[in-house]
């Protein structure tokens, strides 16, 4: 196989970020409604459970991306498996991302539609987001991850603030009495939230890039805990508006930040969160465009991903505009039915398939 050109590097730290942005930029539109609907006021449990199952699926991930440090999870696959089954592993791992990418580009495009810019096509925000990502993926990792830098102390500000602004007007009784109706529905809430958390599995395509790897496994195990914190404050919502009324939400978060003001004269700060979304997102699209264009290059056995990247954002742009016709469908059908198991089988079953084959067969790989 072609030795793929790609100079960037980044730190451990900075893969860190990237994560946090990936999840989180995603997990405070549509899930808060989804556990509150699913677990109910225990939804705060359900954060709990969701945050014990990553760290699980990280352990996994680093324990994998360690015996192959200087190759992604499409060049081992191969090694590990065999040319053919490993083949279709890389291709599965390539199709996943993509499948992740497009369905950002839709939550955008809805999100603009929906709430901010009514009588815009969606396809022009979708094309727009694209577009920038494209961009972004073109430059490389080094350059999204520090983009990301600037953007991600913003977006986590402002998290702060609405959960700040928010504390003096929840109502905890909303949230009691605890495990009113078991174990299940928390854990199913958990599994929901862990199919967006266990994006973590990014780090199979970034790790030969990170010039202090011996801290990855650290920072994202912080990282994981971070995320934790974070959802906390999307459940907030709950106690705003109580688990009904929440459930009922298409965007909970937008909701509350309608909610919060500065004195009489600042209010309605939806700016605020339009801002996070879109920053945050970008990212997000970024780096799942960038991990299939380097996927793909790699699969082909091509020296450089960039011919890859212009008809890559053409197909993004016609799937998330035809791979489901509303958006209820995607919130029902995609996020309730088919994203959990989708999920659980890349971010878990795949990467803890190819650690287990590795040690049964004492297979490592070099240093990139």
């Amino acid at each position: 196989m072609a030795e793929l050109v790609e100079k960037g590097r980044i730190s451990s730290r900075q893969l860190a970020l990237l994560l946090f942005s990936t999840v989180i930029s995603t997990i405070t539109v549509y899930p808060p409604s989804l556990v509150a609907g699913v677990a109910g006021r225990d939804a705060w449990l359900a954060v709990v459970l969701a945050t014990a199952y990553t760290l699980l699926f990280w352990w996994v991930i680093v324990a994998l991306a360690a015996r192959f440090p200087g190759e992604t999870a499409v060049q081992y696959a191969r090694q590990v498996l065999g040319r053919w089954l490993g083949s279709l592993v890389g291709l599965v791992f390539i199709f996943f991302f993509f499948v992740l990418g497009f369905n950002v580009a839709r939550v955008m495009g809805e999100i603009m539609t929906t709430a901010f810019m009514p009588r815009t096509p969606e396809v022009v925000i979708v094309a727009i987001l694209v577009v920038l990502g494209a961009y972004a993926a073109y430059g490389g990792l080094e350059v999204i991850a520090r983009v990301n830098e600037i953007l991600l102390p913003v977006g986590v500000a402002v998290l702060l603030f609405v959960g700040a602004s928010s504390l003096s007007t929840v109502d905890f009784a909303n949230f009691l009495p605890v495990l009113e109706e078991g174990l299940r529905p928390v854990n199913w809430g958990g599994v929901l939230l862990l199919s967006f958390t266990g994006e973590v599995v990014l780090a199979l395509m970034l790790f030969p890039f990170v010039q202090d790897r011996e801290v990855v496994a650290r920072d994202g195990a912080l990282t994981i805990l971070g995320l934790g914190a974070a959802m906390q404050i999307g459940v907030l919502a709950i106690g705003l508006y109580t688990p009904e009324v929440a459930a009922k939400m298409v965007f909970p978060a937008l909701e509350m930040v309608r909610g919060v003001s500065l004195g009489k004269l600042i209010s309605h700060l939806d700016v605020l969160i339009m801002g996070v979304w879109i920053g945050g997102i970008f990212i997000k699209l970024a780096v799942l465009y960038y991990a299939a264009v380097l996927g793909l290059a790699q699969w082909l056995g091509l020296e450089d991903y960039r011919p890859m990247v212009a008809p890559t954002g053409v197909l993004l742009v016609a799937f998330s505009l035809l791979a489901y016709r509303t958006q209820g469908e995607y919130y029902t059908t995609a996020l309730m039915e088919v994203f959990p198991g989708q999920a659980l089988i890349h971010e878990f079953c795949l990467p803890l398939l190819l650690l287990l084959v590795a040690r049964l067969r004492g297979l490592r790989g070099g240093e990139g």
